[in-house]
């Protein structure tokens, strides 16, 4: 017909390579929405970026890195018939496919610890902000071990021959072992905050939208799941490059959905907090702070602070956890000024 355009990816009984584009485009373009989204909200009404922000772009940007060595594998093989591959294109497709994985795991864990260190701002409970810390060690371990194994898991000087199980470790045991550790961080970081807020006075409705963003991330380990079952086929196949198309999708449909749940959180605070007037806040002075110190209070949003005279006002994104042998005052209260209450809905002493 006149006038039609002609498919953007071919789709025959020999290339399927298709299927994986449309996954990588259509998943990077959501995410790359919804960062901006939640970078540029973040700048227009807190004046800064903070290091979670900042730990989320980098995500992003790791994760175009991602999508790009995808497509060069995929202009070298992926999705086709092993039969249909040249020498030197089979070569190419390898070494582009051996980055991409590697470059996964990179992009996954900087959003696990963005999202970390946006939990940290919710906390100001000690036990909690020890676990959140030992939380983000074990991924940062996760992160550096997979990434070496992935790396080394081939015999030198051609690591990135992994289509040769005779030159490499047990590659099925090995990305079982990567999926599984990376599904139960996952779970540990929906389960943490979802612990906190349960202790926070919040009515039932507005703890359970709160939960519910959190646990959006739980998409990601049922991704994950899948993901690493294509995997294992993709590896036992005789045909790897032909079998890679799902295993393929399904990993960018993990990234990208990492990355989109990590920025979900604080866009959802953000929207709460665009409002007109409407702020919560929560003033503490802990006791067990060092002699002298009774003077310096925690206020709760949006991650901002400020300074007056002497004193040093830290402004945290989050809710405070009340507990009897807590931290002395807690108020929200409607604000214009940064430094001023002009209405206070309630107030405890412990």
């Amino acid at each position: 017909m006149a006038g039609t355009l002609p498919p953007l990816f071919d789709i025959t009984d020999n290339d399927e390579g298709g299927y994986a584009a449309v996954a990588v485009y259509t998943l990077l373009a959501l995410s790359l929405v919804m960062v901006v989204a939640r970078l540029s909200t973040r700048w227009y009404i807190g004046g800064a970026l903070h290091s979670d922000d900042i730990l989320l772009g980098v995500s992003m940007l790791f994760g175009i890195l991602q999508s790009v060595f995808v497509q060069l594998a995929m202009s070298n093989g992926l999705g086709r018939k092993v039969a249909t591959i040249g020498s030197l294109e089979l070569v190419r497709y390898l070494k582009y496919e051996y980055a991409a994985q590697i470059l996964l795991i990179v992009t996954i864990a900087f959003s696990k610890i963005s999202l970390g260190l946006l939990f940290k701002n919710l906390m100001t409970s000690r036990r909690f902000l020890r676990t959140n810390q030992a939380l983000m060690g074990i991924i940062i371990a996760w992160a550096v071990g997979s990434i070496l194994a992935l790396a080394l898991r081939c015999s030198m000087p051609t690591p990135w021959q992994w289509n040769s199980p005779a030159k490499c470790i047990n590659q099925t045991a090995l990305f079982e072992a990567i999926a599984t550790l990376n599904i139960l961080t996952d779970i540990a970081i929906v389960v943490l905050p979802c612990l906190l807020i349960r202790s926070v006075q919040l009515s039932g409705w507005k703890r359970f939208r709160i939960m519910a963003l959190l646990a959006t991330r739980i998409l990601v380990c049922i991704s994950a799941g899948i993901g690493v079952h294509f995997t294992v086929n993709m590896l036992k196949s005789s045909d790897i490059p032909w079998a890679n198309t799902d295993s393929t999708i399904w990993d960018q449909v993990m990234m990208n959905l990492s990355i989109m749940t990590t920025a979900i959180p604080a866009l959802g605070r953000l929207v709460i907090e665009l409002q007109p007037s409407l702020y919560a806040f929560t003033i503490d002075d802990d006791p067990a702070d060092a002699p002298g110190a009774a003077d310096r209070y925690k206020f709760s949003s949006m991650g901002k602070s400020f300074s007056q005279g002497k004193n040093t006002v830290q402004v945290t994104s989050g809710w405070r956890e009340s507990s009897s042998k807590g931290d002395g005052e807690s108020v929200e209260g409607l604000v214009n000024s940064p430094i001023m209450i002009q209405q206070t809905i309630h107030f405890e002493v412990h």
